[in-house]
Order: structure tokens, then C-alpha cells, then sequence
């Protein structure tokens, strides 16, 4: 079923947003003013200037030229504090997580078209009967309200303002080791430390799931933009994934992002696409006429 989608389909998550707006500060392209660049994310099996030729005659008429990819939140929050980027794209959970310990910087929807955002993890082809039972635990723990529960403690309270709790992960011995890839750049789902330890959503959704399968779980660090290597070359077994879906009927990752020999856990939560801007941006002036 892989790749029966096209690149041009699986972009559409940027066609929706694009009417929306970047670019050279004051420039104009037809009949959209220009406000200054977008900011994503380094996605796994698309490059940005892949994903820019894609959709340059569509940027014709929006209000942004182009998106520029970043490795680490950190270094595209730096970029967009410099005024490189005028508006920095990702799931609404993290905007609202950047909005609450950032002063200056505000929450948007996308101008026109949010999107839904599935959270999934990635494996390598080899291990599908571990995928099977990852999948199969997502299904149970959505059922018996863990899901739910862990979303309060390790999401909705920590973008008020409590740290997360560390993660204990049952030891088993004798067992596997599943390696986990930890980025930090998803806070407060991907989160670590300033110590350097990884907490937050994803990773006690992980422990939990290898209490579940009677198996150990190891945390790795490693950046955004080096998850596809790192499950590639066996640093991880596992990364975490977000695409565009819909969460009611979910067949399975179809999209170019999708390194090849990878295969796709069920979605463990969806969220809205969300943008966050500074406060002094032309950009926030926007959604006055929505």
C-alpha cells in the first residue's frame, strides 16, 4: 500500500497552510503580500527543497514563499526571535508548550485550513510482530483511558507549568532491549531535560507499553533531523512520527515522509497543525478579518 500516495498528496498538509504566509518582508506576488518564511521541522524522507519545488507554482498565489527547515526547536526559535521566520509551524500541543514559557510569542491557526496531525512510531520492516504488539497495546490503552491519562499528566499539566515526572521503566530480565529515539524537539510529547534526560508524553507512553509487553526500554537521544539514520543504521528501533491523517479511519502510513523498509505503529494521539508567532508580527493582524 506504501507510495500509492504521491508526493503531491502527501504535501497537501502544506498546500492547506501555505495560503497562509510567508515570505521577503513586503513583497508582493500577485495579489498576496508577502510576510517572511515558515519554519518546520526536518521531516524524515523529504527534503526542503524537495518540498519547496513542489509547491512553487502554488506559492504563487499565497502569502508565503517558501518553508525553511530546521534540525532542533531550538535552533527554529532562535530563527524566529531573529525575525529569519515569521511564523514557526508544529503540532498545537508544542505551540501552546512554546507560548507558555516564551513571553512574546503567540498561538495561531493556521490562516485558512488546520490539519490533523497523527502521532505514530516508526520501526524498521524486520521487526513488524513487535509492531503488531506496539499497535495492539495503542488500541487497549486508548480503551482502559491510560492514553487519556498519561495526555493530562505528562501534556495538559506540564504546559501549565509543572515539569514532567521521570520515567521509571520496569526492568525484566532476560528480555529484549527496544532502543527508543528521544529528540527533545516536541515539548512536552518528545521532551528532555535540561540535564539531559528524556521524559514527558512519548517516553512514559513507551515504558508503559514495554510493562505491558514484558520487555526493556533503553532511551537514546538524537535531534530531529537525524531519526531516519538512526533507526537506519540500528542507533534506535524505534522513533516517533507525526503526519497528516485522520485519526477515525487510519489504514497505515502512506506518505513520502515514510523512509523506505520502515513500517508504521496505529496512531497514539492526533492534534491540530499550529502555528506560533511573535506578538509584533504583522502576521497576528491576520486573523482580524477571519
Amino acid at each position: 500500500m506504501k507510495k500509492l500516495i504521491s508526493l503531491t498528496m502527501a504535501l497537501m498538509i502544506a498546500f492547506s497552510v501555505c495560503l497562509s504566509g510567508c515570505g521577503a518582508n513586503g513583497s508582493k506576488t500577485g495579489k498576496f503580500q508577502k510576510y517572511g518564511d515558515i519554519g518546520r521541522l526536518s521531516k524524515l524522507n523529504i527534503t526542503e527543497d524537495k518540498l519547496n519545488e513542489v509547491l512553487k507554482d502554488i506559492m504563487v498565489d499565497s502569502i508565503c514563499n517558501k518553508y525553511v527547515f530546521y534540525d532542533t526547536l531550538t535552533d527554529m526559535l532562535m530563527a524566529l526571535n531573529r525575525g529569519d521566520i515569521v511564523v514557526l509551524e508544529t503540532d498545537q500541543n508544542t505551540v501552546r508548550y512554546i507560548v507558555s514559557r516564551n513571553e512574546g510569542i503567540v498561538d495561531r491557526p493556521p490562516y485558512l485550513n488546520p490539519n490533523t496531525l497523527m502521532f505514530s512510531m516508526l520501526l524498521r520492516e524486520e521487526d513488524t510482530e513487535l509492531r503488531d504488539q506496539i499497535s495492539t497495546c495503542i488500541t487497549e490503552m486508548n480503551e482502559d483511558g491510560t492514553i487519556k491519562d498519561l495526555r493530562e499528566r505528562y501534556i495538559e499539566n506540564v504546559i501549565k507549568g509543572d515539569e514532567p515526572d521521570a520515567i521509571v521503566s520496569q526492568e525484566f530480565s532476560g528480555a529484549r532491549t527496544i532502543k527508543v529515539a528521544v529528540t527533545g524537539d516536541r515539548p512536552p510529547m518528545d521532551y528532555v531535560s535540561a540535564g539531559g534526560e528524556p521524559l514527558g508524553f512519548n517516553t512514559a507512553l513507551i515504558a508503559e507499553i514495554a510493562r505491558r509487553l514484558g520487555i526493556n526500554v533503553e532511551f537514546i537521544n538524537v535531534n530531529c533531523g537525524a531519526r531516519g539514520i538512526s533507526l537506519a543504521t540500528g542507533v534506535c528501533d524505534i522513533v516517533f512520527w507525526m503526519e497528516i491523517g485522520d485519526f477515525e479511519n487510519w489504514e497505515g502510513a502512506d506518505f513520502e515522509d515514510q523512509p523506505e523498509n520502515t513500517i508504521v505503529t496505529e496512531p497514539y494521539m492526533s492534534a491540530q497543525l499550529w502555528w506560533a508567532v511573535r506578538s509584533d508580527s504583522p502576521v497576528v493582524n491576520l486573523y482580524l478579518d477571519q
